[in-house]
């Protein structure tokens, strides 16, 4: 069958127009992007957004910065979100089911977080159990307050009670620099964050006070290409050398 001069111009335009809508399908349109991420990644993670939205201009990174516990509670219960971003593998597995293929990017490790001043003059683990110290650490069932129930069953010595135990490591840290307590367990990002105000002493096994970060995108994701952006920013080199500056450590992939 041979085409005329008008039906091949026709047929042409109408292959164009097909590539070219193939390319927009397959492009990071412009839209919102919602982060659900542990609370000791804000400040971090708001770096990266901002990165992200500099790459993608029309788009917006919105955040939600909870214990990562809570976080995975409000994914199963259905709220909308794109990636998910924990502070321990516990939470990641409780959201399994909608985040398929997540992958451990960073960790970090629970210190005893004293203020610089050191009234009590705070020297090691045990001193928790001075009669004047108050401390205070992370809710048993957030990340945490996981590690640092892990890190003092290693240390063994510490027979005092926490002052009170919060629903956040962002709560803990504002209390310390607060002054409404002499000691709190905290991350030691939150340490280095607060470097002029803030030292930590160090638990002596580190491995139980260690907790390894995971990232995925969301499967129910309403932007699956923004969403995998995202993640691929968090993992890229560039990302990586934000979280490296802000204390967190590499994870050892075997």
């Amino acid at each position: 069958m041979f085409l005329n001069l008008k039906q091949t111009s026709s047929l042409v335009i109408a292959v164009m127009a097909l590539s070219c809508g193939s390319a927009q399908a397959t492009s990071v349109s412009p839209g919102t992007v919602t982060i659900f991420a542990a609370s000791s990644l804000t400040e971090t993670f708001t770096s990266i957004g901002k990165i992200f939205e500099g790459a993608h201009p029309g788009t917006k990174v919105a955040f939600s910065f909870l214990s990562s516990s809570t976080l995975a509670t409000q994914l199963l219960a259905g709220a909308p979100a794109d990636v998910f971003a924990s502070a321990a593998p516990e939470d990641m597995n409780a959201a399994k089911s909608l985040i398929p293929k997540p992958v451990a990017f960073v960790t970090n490790r629970v210190v005893l977080a004293i203020p610089l001043a050191n009234p009590l003059r705070i020297a090691s683990i045990k001193d928790l159990n001075k009669p004047k110290v108050k401390w205070i650490q992370c809710a048993h069932q957030v990340p945490c307050g996981m590690a640092a129930d892990k890190a003092l069953a290693a240390e063994g010595t510490v027979t005092s009670k926490p002052e009170s135990l919060e629903p956040k490591v962002t709560s803990a840290v504002t209390k310390i620099l607060a002054g409404e307590v002499d000691a709190a367990i905290v991350y030691r990002t939150d340490v280095v964050a607060h470097a002029k105000t803030l030292r930590g002493i160090a638990f002596s096994n580190v491995d139980a006070a260690t907790t390894t970060y995971l990232v995925g995108a969301v499967s129910t994701s309403a932007h699956a290409l923004l969403a995998k952006a995202f993640v691929d920013l968090v993992l890229s080199v560039k990302g990586m050398r934000i979280l490296s500056k802000a204390g967190f450590g590499r994870v050892k992939h075997k």
